[in-house]
């Protein structure tokens, strides 16, 4: 299984946008240059965040792109699902009608499982919390998440009740890291 470039690289650029543009638009040649992609590819996944609601642009010489809501309100999971085009890692997955193979396909299960799964853990993470942890010095990028969820010294205490809320969250092990 893997994600979409677009998913990756989306996820990325939120990111970007949420740390770097609190007190003015960021332009797309500076994400681009930060992250290490095509200018031409983050600007048509900006049209894509912003049509789903996440970004506003601003025109003119102080423009650029902005949050349209707090990224703190964002899961990982919402923006992937937007930019994947659904929740399905297979195209048999949306409806057993959709499948060639139904009602015998025990293998349709399989993925619908592993794609909830996948889903269900992306929507533990919030932008708001990328955004904290990015402030607290953890690696920014593609190896921010893993190092949140895998690193054995970090522990990530929510309690129970509480998303998407900075307040509400503790990481332990970053002073030293």
């Amino acid at each position: 299984m893997r994600l979409l470039t677009n998913s990756r690289y989306g996820t990325r650029l939120l990111l970007d946008i949420a740390v770097h543009g609190r007190d003015e638009p960021v332009l797309m040649r500076d994400s681009a240059k930060r992250l290490g992609i095509s200018q031409k590819y983050l600007e048509k996944i900006a049209r894509q965040l912003k049509n789903g609601g996440y970004v506003k642009t601003r025109r003119g010489p102080n423009g650029g792109h902005m949050m349209a809501v707090d990224p703190a309100t964002i899961t990982v999971g919402e923006v992937v699902r937007l930019l994947e085009g659904g929740t399905d890692l297979v195209g048999c997955g949306k409806d057993a009608a959709s499948c060639t193979h139904a009602p015998g396909c025990l293998t349709r299960l399989l993925w619908k499982e592993a794609s909830l799964a996948m889903y269900a853990h992306l929507d533990k993470f919030c932008f708001g919390e990328l955004v904290n942890y990015t402030e607290k010095g953890v690696k920014f990028g593609d190896y921010c998440v893993r190092t949140i969820t895998e690193h054995p010294d970090m522990r990530r205490e929510v309690p129970a009740g509480a998303r998407c809320e900075l307040e509400a969250v503790t990481l332990t092990g970053l002073e030293d890291y």
